[in-house]
């Protein structure tokens, strides 16, 4: 059923058209143009169901007459607050949907397409296995592969697994006293003693006496630059003979970058 209602005031002899309403399956439309879907309403001023209805209103931007007007379009809205106003799922297709990708412009003018976002950005480089930390307690290297970074900001993360191989004797049998230590170094730096990061941590009592130092790093590299990153170790328990293992979980030594954009 059409139900079409007009109503007209005059302001100073002038004559201006308010509104009219157009309801298509009810008697009693709430907007310029109500669709009534599923005929659910009821035949009542208050909408029963609404979750199906389409709903075109007109928002006036003031109250003087000739201001400014708004359309409004409301699915499963009766009331619509914006341009599009949606209560319900929404499904565009233009041929480049599909799952997991999400919705973005795509250029100035507001035109949308589905992308599918781009995976994280990753460098891998990695440490030696069975690699003797130094005796007299300097830095070594232990990279077997280096971490080669370029442009952008990047979250450094690296851990490597120490045991001891030598079992010290006496009574009371000795036990480690200091940390092992882990040093990421930038290899394009001129200074050859300088880290970008160090961190030590103690090791286990007994046993294996087991240690796992770690580190986290921010470093940035600027743009049209490649910088390498290697991982060094050293302790001051020398007696007890400290080389990386794969065991116990082993090493890892990657970075994240984290300045990227999420989609492509």
């Amino acid at each position: 059923m059409k139900k079409i209602i007009i109503s007209m005031s005059l302001w100073g002899g002038a004559i201006g058209v308010v509104f009219s309403q157009v309801g298509i399956n009810t008697d009693h439309p709430k907007g310029i143009f109500h669709i009534d879907a599923k005929k659910n309403n009821g035949n009542t001023d208050v909408p029963i169901n609404t979750t199906d209805d389409v709903v075109f209103n007109s928002v006036r931007n003031g109250w003087i007459l000739l201001k400014s007007y708004q359309a409004h379009l409301g699915v499963g809205k009766i009331k619509p607050e914006a341009g599009l106003d949606i209560n319900g799922t929404m499904r565009l297709e233009n041929g480049a949907e599909g799952n997991n990708k999400i919705l973005v412009s795509k250029d100035n003018l507001g035109n949308a397409t589905w992308v599918a976002p781009l995976s994280p950005i990753i460098s891998v480089g990695k440490i030696n296995d069975n690699k003797r930390l130094p005796t007299d307690e300097t830095p070594g290297d232990l990279t077997e592969e280096p971490l080669k970074l370029t442009q952008g900001k990047w979250l450094v993360l690296s851990k490597f697994v120490v045991r001891n191989t030598i079992y010290p004797s006496g009574n009371p049998k000795p036990k480690p006293r200091n940390n092992v230590w882990i040093y990421l170094k930038n290899m394009g730096k001129t200074d050859p003693t300088e880290f970008s990061t160090v961190l030590g941590v103690p090791v286990e009592q007994d046993g294996y006496y087991i240690g796992t130092p770690q580190l986290a790093a921010i470093v940035n590299v600027p743009k049209g630059e490649e910088h390498v990153f290697r991982i060094f170790g050293s302790t001051s328990n020398t007696q007890f003979g400290y080389t990386t293992t794969s065991e116990f979980q082993g090493s890892y030594f990657y970075a994240v970058r984290l300045d990227v954009d999420i989609l492509d």
